[in-house]
């Protein structure tokens, strides 16, 4: 074999060397382009189904977003027709075995409150059979003073003075949804972080258990910044401070 042959020989096997090289290389980026198709079909499908999750996610918004909209609807009819008294004139009321007669103008003068439900179309009102009065399962006695009320509005001050009378009337003006009356009778008129028994005992504590305060400050309404607490605290005199932690714990001071 001549020197241009081996030569020649040699060339070509430079050159099947590159051939396989490159053959090599592109089956490695046929499989890669391969393998990135795949992932992206899976992320398409993943996309679609996606996609679909949302259409069905927005089916059921839009479902329950107009049951809503219909239970509002139903709300609305069922506070109108609590606020329409369907009777009218003289009615005796069975509070207890006390009997009362008055009228359903008398006992519903106020707003959403027990008479007003009583009296309206939403109820199937039952009636004695001889006297067709209307039978109530509270306290006949204090009820007298519950009549009372509606009928002038007012408080005697024997009443508001009488610890034990006061506290049963309490009971029964919230029984009744009587706000107004709740907030003469209730030493602590307007605040909703206290129950009765706190009220009892902060009194104790200040040393005159009919003391009444009024509300200068609450924070859900009035705003929680230190400007606006001090702005409606500061210079009011004698001021009870009453805080409900996050735990539902209450705590506060007295100056």
């Amino acid at each position: 074999m001549s020197k241009q042959d081996e030569k020649i020989d040699s060339n070509l096997n430079t050159l099947r060397d590159k051939v396989n090289q490159l053959e090599t290389r592109f089956n490695t980026l046929r499989e890669k382009l391969i393998s990135k198709l795949n992932e992206c079909s899976d992320c398409i499908e993943s996309a679609k189904n996606i996609c679909h999750q949302a259409t069905e996610m927005t089916t059921v918004l839009e479902n329950k977003l107009v049951n809503a909209s219909n239970e509002e609807k139903e709300c609305k009819d069922i506070k109108v027709k609590l606020a329409t008294t369907s009777i009218k004139g003289m009615v005796i009321l069975n509070v207890g075995g006390e009997k009362y007669t008055t009228s359903v103008e008398t006992l519903t003068s106020e707003k959403d409150t027990f008479f007003t439900a009583l009296f309206s179309k939403q109820w199937q009102i039952e009636r004695d059979p001889d006297d067709k009065s209307i039978f109530i399962d509270r306290d006949g006695q204090l009820f007298n003073h519950i009549l009372a009320y509606l009928r002038t509005n007012t408080v005697p001050i024997n009443v508001i003075e009488d610890e034990t009378l006061l506290t049963s009337l309490i009971s029964e003006a919230e029984y009744f949804s009587l706000h107004s009356l709740m907030n003469i009778l209730d030493p602590f008129s307007n605040g909703t972080l206290l129950h009765l028994d706190h009220k009892k005992k902060l009194n104790e504590f200040y040393g005159k258990n009919n003391q009444r305060w009024e509300l200068i400050y609450k924070a859900s309404r009035d705003g929680f910044d230190a400007k606006t607490f001090h702005s409606r605290c500061n210079n009011k005199g004698s001021t009870m401070t009453i805080i409900q932690s996050n735990n539902n714990y209450l705590f506060g001071g007295y100056t």
